[in-house]
This record gives C-alpha cells, structure tokens and sequence, in this order.
C-alpha cells in the first residue's frame, strides 16, 4: 500500500467531515488534497455521502406535537393558517395579557428543547452510519492487502520455477504422516534450494522441520522452518551442489547435527 492509500484508508477525512480534526491535522489534509488527486476525490466522496445521508433521514416532526403541547398546558388551539390561534378567556374587568405571553413563551421553549432532542437523535443515527461506512472500508481495505500480498507471493514464486536450471523433486509422506507433501526447488546452476511446505502439518513450539540434502549417501543440513499460517512463499533453504536426495525430519527446536530418521516425514529422490 502507498502512502497516500494508507493516509486515505486511516480514517481522517471521514473525521474531517465530522469536525474532529484540530488546526494542524486539517491544514494537512487540505494541503495533501491539492497535491494528490486521490485524496480530493476520496474528501468529495465522504462529503458527498455524509449529505446523501443527511438529505436521506431528514424528518419533519409530527404536525400533533404542538396540538399536545398546548392540551397540556390547557390552551384550546387551531391550526388554520398555519398558525396558532389562542383562545383568551373574557374577563368583565380589566384583561390581564402576561399568562398568555408566558404560556407562549413556555410553549416555544420547550418546542425548542422538543426540536433540539429530535434532531440530535437524528445526527447521532447518521453519525453511526458513517463510523460503520468507515468501519466498511477500512475491512475492504484489509481484505484487499491480504489478496495483494499472496498475489504477490505468487508472482514471486512463479519467477523462482521459471529460473533456468530449475529441478522440482517432490517429496512424499512416510508412515508417521501419510497426507503429508513437499516439493524441493533446485537450481543446478546456482545451487539455490527453494521449499514449498504447504501441504506438511503444522508443528509445536518446541521442535522444528529441518530440511536434510542426501549427498554421497549421507545427510546434509539444509536448515530448519517452521509450518503454520499461511504458507503461499517459498522458503529459502541453504544451498547444495550435489544431492541425490531429499529429506524433512522434525527435530527440537533449532535443528539437529544428524537427522531423527523415526520422525521422517517426507523423502523424495532425484
């Protein structure tokens, strides 16, 4: 991955959009935006989105909210005209206007509170979608790093079988692991000794695969490996000029000088 695909998929022009960057963050993200046309366009894309969504949640409040509100506080009202119409009680004497204002006062203060709680609620449902937009991407985006390594890893491996002087020697399971498989790499020219291990099962923390060369009937140490995880790469093993044979034991960690033939897994001969 770039650094500006990793700068992109880190997250920070979704935090742009919803006002979480500092001074210096920001002016660093508009300053790459004019350098790199891929993170303008990724900062439109989340804008873009964040209106769609906005634009797709928004609701206008239910018209019986303020016909309650005034139930409640016992004022008879209409809504003709789009208006309220506050019916005021006569009076034989002098009539007394400040209950009225101060009902009204109320109603629209706790319209207000009403209103503000509302739409709060409905930028927290669109926030939420967007963290998982986000969350989304940067899966996609992790995915698509997994795949690009082990295409990677292929490409490499094709490279290694399409060197000249090339021999493939495949090695077969023994008795103590009859599905085991193997296949040694050998380029005569240049000695290197390349080991796709694949297909042998996984060994413990305390001992290791070793790789032996049988030369001139006896057995060379070719190194040890680990198996477990993803095995797509070949591994590099020591080199040899000369070799009838091949051979995987599993010793202690860290190898033996001779190998344990009772934990022989797989030989194969040239």
């Amino acid at each position: 991955m770039s650094k500006i695909e990793a700068y992109i998929s880190s997250g920070v022009i979704e935090a742009f959009v919803l006002g979480q960057l500092n001074e210096s963050e920001t002016k660093e993200l508009l300053q790459y935006a004019e350098e790199h046309e891929e993170v303008k366009q990724a900062l439109d894309e989340a804008e873009e989105t964040l209106f769609l969504l906005g634009e797709k949640d928004k609701v206008v409040p239910p018209a019986h909210v303020k016909n309650t509100l005034f139930d409640e506080l016992g004022i008879k009202s209409s809504q003709a005209n789009n208006g309220v119409n506050v019916e005021t009680p006569k009076s034989s004497n002098t009539i007394n206007f400040y209950p009225y204002f101060s009902a009204a006062a109320s109603i629209i203060a706790i319209l207000g509170i009403v209103l503000s709680v509302y739409y709060y609620n409905l930028w927290q449902d669109t926030e939420s979608r967007l963290s998982t937009i986000i969350a989304e991407n940067q899966t996609m985006a992790q995915q698509y790093n997994v795949v690009k390594n082990q295409m990677d890893q292929y490409a490499a491996n094709i490279e290694i079988l399409r060197q000249p002087g090339i021999e493939n020697v495949p090695m077969k399971g023994l008795d103590i692991a009859p599905e085991a498989q193997a296949i040694v790499h050998w380029n005569k020219k240049t000695n290197e000794v390349f080991l796709n291990a694949k297909s042998m099962p996984s060994n413990d923390v305390n001992n290791q695969y070793q790789l032996w060369a049988i030369v001139d009937g006896n057995p060379v140490d070719m190194g040890v490996f680990d198996v477990a995880g993803d095995m797509t790469s070949f591994l590099k093993m020591k080199t040899t000029e000369n070799a009838s044979a091949f051979a995987v034991t599993l010793e202690p960690r860290g190898g033996s000088e001779n190998p344990t033939l009772e934990n022989m897994y797989v030989i194969g001969q040239i």
